[in-house]
């Protein structure tokens, strides 16, 4: 091979190199998800959906679901099922809905969901899978789980100005947001400031004795209650348990669903304090008693 062939045969060779060290770049600056953010699942087609034995199956833990589909508690149907995303921007969803992340069960994928754009105000209760404009956020807040759901807007952990007054920057799943608190500020007459579960607390009207101020006697748990439908308003009381094993209740209170309420009459004088109404559970051989007009 004289001198000319073999300078032709390395610049051949040395041709394509530009071409793919361009492609190596592109390879490497690819975006990814960076490190710790969650991990979100894809819009999956219907063959992909029909694929996957665990499709909108009931689930109970992540590791029930087929990847790339993640487990999420929906309040519309009061279960646990197996699904993917529903979209992944506000523009794959229908008009007067929004693209909002749904916090899944244990550790697995975050699943997004259309959800309508609501009326509750920030520091609100909510549904993170609403079925009405009432149950949802207003523009934007996002709904979090903290053993209760809130409406709050996002927020950094590391800036407290992030959050208006009366709120703090919850550390909570999907993302932080904002969430009430009442003790420091106080509360207008007539209302109280009610604890509830992560440091969260809210100024309410309370109904029954508050057993958050007065301890109760020794042997009965304090149980506070809310409304979605009745926001501002809490219901506290004193409860007992009862059942097998259990000593038998007072007098002037009947067991129901395991836990000792005030008896009532339908058919007579109102004897439940203000805020509780008698009522009777759906099944017929229930005894009527005293429960919160939530």
């Amino acid at each position: 091979m004289n001198w000319r062939s073999a300078l032709g045969a390395i610049v051949g060779a040395l041709l394509p190199m530009p071409l793919l060290l361009v492609l190596l770049s592109l390879r490497t600056e690819a975006p990814s998800p960076a490190s710790g953010s969650p991990q979100v699942s894809p819009v999956l087609s219907f063959e992909e959906r029909m694929q996957r034995v665990t499709y909108h199956r009931e689930c109970r833990r992540a590791s029930d679901c087929e990847p790339p589909m993640g487990c999420v508690v929906d309040a519309r149907v009061y279960t646990h099922y197996c699904t993917d995303s529903q979209c992944m921007t506000d523009a794959q969803c229908p008009d007067g809905l929004v693209c909002r992340d749904v916090d899944p069960v244990g550790e697995g994928l975050l699943v997004r969901f259309c959800v309508p754009l609501g009326f509750r105000k920030e520091g609100e209760e909510c549904l993170p899978i609403p079925s009405t404009r009432e149950q949802a956020c207003e523009s934007g807040l996002l709904c979090a789980e903290v053993k209760m759901n809130w409406c709050g807007r996002p927020c950094q952990l590391d800036d407290p100005a992030s959050c208006p007054e009366g709120f703090f920057c919850g550390n909570v799943p999907p993302e932080p947001i904002c969430l009430p608190t009442c003790e420091t500020r106080g509360c207008p007459e007539g209302q109280q400031c009610i604890r509830h579960y992560g440091g969260v607390s809210q100024c309410a009207v309370v109904y029954g004795p508050d057993c958050q101020q007065s301890p109760c006697p020794e042997g009965r748990e304090c149980r506070v209650r809310t409304s979605l439908e009745k926001p501002g308003k809490a219901w506290t009381e004193c409860v007992e348990e009862c059942g097998p094993g259990k000593p038998p209740c007072p007098e002037g209170f009947t067991c129901d669903r395991w836990h000792c309420l005030p008896s009532c009459n339908p058919q007579g004088p109102s004897t439940c304090p203000e805020g509780y109404v008698c009522k009777q559970g759906k099944k017929p051989d229930r005894p009527w008693v005293c429960q919160s007009d939530r």
